[in-house]
């Protein structure tokens, strides 16, 4: 993704990982092979590669507003336990040589927020030092929505009493308590407001308590959408929630929302595992939705 411009921020993308994930029905339980077939001509090569599996891109954006140096989202992480993940489990990515590309050190950041608090989202919050896990970003609050930390925190007190591990990959234990333990977190409601244009939005269903972000500078409008849309083929049908929300329905509905009030707009959509180009607008194209990048025209 080129720098986006918009207004007065900046926005930049700090990659962890792009490539094939996982076959795309294994990510979308409704998706049939007949769909992706029938829709091949723009899914693939770009989303879908040519063994069906779907191409995605974990990282995150930084946000300069001129006040503020934002994180959003803070993708796997490295050195982690993640055994049932084979992909994420121990991993040394270049996240940090990216953030640098960026411009921007670790004791730049003034906030660090998650849409929400699955594993691939909260990884970087933390680094091992010396056998623990510190904050990764000494200088910086980091954001959660109180909704989505106590329903976690609830289900890692309910595992920690019956011997079972912490949820999301352990991820709770490694990447979220070492912050609040620390003294960094900060717990806020869904409608947060990190300043004038940029504030969050409660988006619940993916999680219980998942949020998108909100920006807004000189008539200009961004919308970080998290993991409301894991990939492109959910535009076909909004319906199609991923094996991985909480709540499938809510999820959908949420979904359906986002795209029909932004669809032929010039809001961009900054996804959150799209692949390159990652950042775009969703336009319409006949009975169904597509994606367009910042720099590309609808296909």
């Amino acid at each position: 993704m080129k720098t986006q411009q918009l207004g007065q921020f900046t926005i930049d993308r700090v990659t962890e990982y792009e490539g094939s994930f996982a076959p795309l029905k294994n990510i979308l339980p409704s998706i049939t092979q007949a769909d992706i077939d029938a829709h091949a001509d723009w899914l693939k090569p770009n989303y879908v590669d040519a063994q069906d599996r779907a191409i995605m891109s974990f990282h995150s954006y930084l946000i300069q507003t001129g006040r503020h140096r934002i994180l959003v989202d803070a993708c796997v992480g490295n050195d982690k336990e993640r055994p049932n993940r084979a992909s994420w489990h121990r991993a040394q990515f270049p996240f940090m040589q990216s953030l640098a590309q960026a411009g921007v050190s670790p004791e730049d950041i003034d906030f660090v927020c998650c849409t929400h608090m699955h594993a691939d989202h909260v990884g970087w919050n933390t680094r091992l030092q010396n056998g623990q896990w510190v904050p990764t970003f000494p200088n910086a609050r980091y954001v959660f929505a109180q909704t989505e930390y106590s329903h976690w925190e609830k289900t890692h007190r309910e595992a920690l009493a019956k011997g079972d591990p912490s949820p999301n990959h352990g991820s709770f234990a490694d990447s979220v308590l070492p912050v609040v333990e620390a003294g960094r977190a900060l717990m806020v409601q869904d409608d947060f407001e990190f300043e004038p244009g940029l504030y969050l939005g409660a988006a619940h269903g993916h999680t219980p308590g998942n949020c998108v972000l909100h920006a807004h500078s000189q008539g200009c409008r961004a919308i970080f959408s998290g993991d409301i849309l894991h990939t492109p083929a959910q535009l076909i049908n909004t319906d199609w929630s991923s094996n991985f929300c909480f709540d499938p329905q809510t999820s959908a509905q949420v979904r359906k929302n986002l795209v029909h009030s932004i669809a032929d707009t010039d809001t961009l959509l900054m996804t959150g595992h799209f692949p390159t180009p990652v950042a775009g607008r969703v336009v319409s194209h006949g009975d169904h939705f597509r994606f367009a990048g910042a720099d590309q025209s609808a296909t």
